[in-house]
């Protein structure tokens, strides 16, 4: 079992109040003690407003027996510049270990201030050596770093820094309006961080987290494009023809595939997942990506499920796929030197006539993006929709693997003559005949034959 420990110091038996910081004790409130705590705040924190975020636990500080300091904490910030630079993290890291920081979004002293001079810095010391072990109880999983905002017009942040906290720059002055949406509030913050385990940094920008933390690590689910890249991925959806009547359209075409877009980018799977990621859109992304206006609401509208749905399956497949893939190879920052064709029945869909419905796909090794895709017709198969799925691909250098059924003349002449690639194939036993011919030419041409063959040449 690994133990989280707070300030290891005993610093505070030398100050002038050591007798009362000696006597001070923190815990979690009682159920029947939170309309208290929150009164106290309201009425005296500077921010006089009691509501945390997400999972939170309150403590109470008392000097025998009596309160005198409070002490709340919430779910961390969604993003901080100073704070994913202070661990080292990247954008997968944040997203998937950001929950194991806690936010001391209160902090309240109920005494004068200079009564007990050392007494902030002892409270936050007693409360983060316990915070860990508390958090897991009540959350089952402990976190590793505790962060706080210190608003320079009223406070120094004199007592973070005896309590062993670090200062890690000032915010940009925002504060969270909506989900992953900040609005200035022109009061930049000083941001402070506190190490719960002397290995705490380490972890959490490792490749991999110690088992015990790696169960409770979220799915990394982000879009890599900025908003830049969203404009230009509307515009080649514009492109994309609208098979509804024009009578009663609420959602411009282009919205909705850009939303599905985006949301099977960020890892959703379904029509019902992309409608949920819809409905979290805030409202300047959904105006980001024109969703419909609502002149009752004043707010902007995102698609339901219903409406995905209808417009998915009467959209173009073939031009909804020429625009995606345009859009993907502008915005592809790698050149294609790789191509990959494999062909795979789709799960839970069917064509027109009732058919499983078989795609062959060319997608780059490299980049991960798929470059073309084809259905395979009724009485065909995947070695005659390999020339139309390729064709207005430019494969100049590019070397085109694929399985043992496109191992034909006919592709490899393809591949190599007219479109200036090259390809490796596999050869298994449906081609005995070739088979043999290929064992035969290059068995002592790869090692270890040909190592061999070469070393008793020598």
């Amino acid at each position: 079992m690994v133990l989280l420990s707070g300030m290891n110091t005993n610093t505070w038996k030398q100050y002038a109040d050591a007798d009362v910081l000696q006597r001070v004790t923190v815990r979690l409130i009682r159920n029947d003690e939170k309309a208290a705590w929150d009164q106290l705040i309201i009425e005296r924190h500077y921010l006089h407003n009691a509501c945390l975020v997400g999972r939170q636990l309150r403590y109470v500080a008392e000097l025998d027996g009596n309160w005198i300091a409070l002490i709340g904490w919430s779910t961390p910030a969604y993003h901080l510049k100073g704070r994913e630079q202070w661990i080292g993290w990247s954008v997968e890291q944040c997203l998937k270990r950001r929950k194991f920081v806690a936010q001391n979004s209160r902090y309240l002293l109920l005494v004068e201030r200079g009564q007990y001079p050392n007494l902030a810095s002892r409270v936050l010391s007693l409360c983060t050596r316990q915070l860990s072990r508390e958090w897991e109880a009540a959350f089952g999983y402990p976190v590793l770093v505790a962060e706080s905002f210190v608003d320079p017009q009223f406070f120094s942040g004199h007592c973070y820094r005896a309590a062993g906290w670090e200062a890690a720059g000032a915010t940009q002055g925002c504060r969270r309006h909506h989900r992953d949406f900040y609005q200035e509030d022109g009061t930049p913050k000083e941001l402070w961080l506190r190490a719960l385990h002397p290995k705490a940094r380490k972890w959490l920008k490792a490749e991999e987290m110690p088992e015990r933390f790696t169960r409770h690590e979220d799915e990394a689910q982000y879009c890599p494009y900025k908003a830049k890249d969203f404009r230009s991925l509307w515009e080649h959806y514009t492109k994309v023809n609208d098979p509804r009547r024009a009578n009663g359209r609420l959602y411009v075409l282009a919205s909705v595939l850009s939303i599905c877009t985006l949301a099977v980018l960020c890892g959703c799977r379904g029509t019902r997942a992309i409608a949920d990621f819809a409905e979290h859109l805030g409202q300047p992304q959904r105006r980001l990506l024109r969703c419909y206006w609502n002149r009752k609401t004043k707010k902007y509208d995102a698609p339901s499920e219903p409406t995905i749905r209808r417009i998915l399956k009467e959209v173009s497949a073939d031009e909804f796929d020429k625009e995606v893939m345009a859009w993907q190879a502008e915005h592809d920052p790698q050149p294609l030197r790789r191509l990959a064709v494999d062909g795979k029945t789709v799960k839970q869909a069917r064509a027109v006539d009732g058919r499983a419905l078989h795609l062959v796909a060319a997608v780059s090794p490299d980049s991960g993006q798929l470059c073309a895709q084809r259905p395979v017709d009724e009485k065909s198969n995947e070695i005659t929709a390999l020339r139309p799925m390729l064709d207005p691909l430019a494969l100049d250098g590019v070397v085109v693997t694929a399985d043992a059924m496109q191992a034909q003349q006919k592709a490899g002449h393809f591949i190599t003559q007219e479109k200036g690639g090259d390809y490796l194939f596999t050869l298994k036993g449906n081609q005995p005949t070739v088979q043999e011919k290929a064992e035969a030419l290059l068995s002592s041409a790869f090692p270890p034959s040909g190592s061999a063959a070469g070393a008793d040449r020598g």
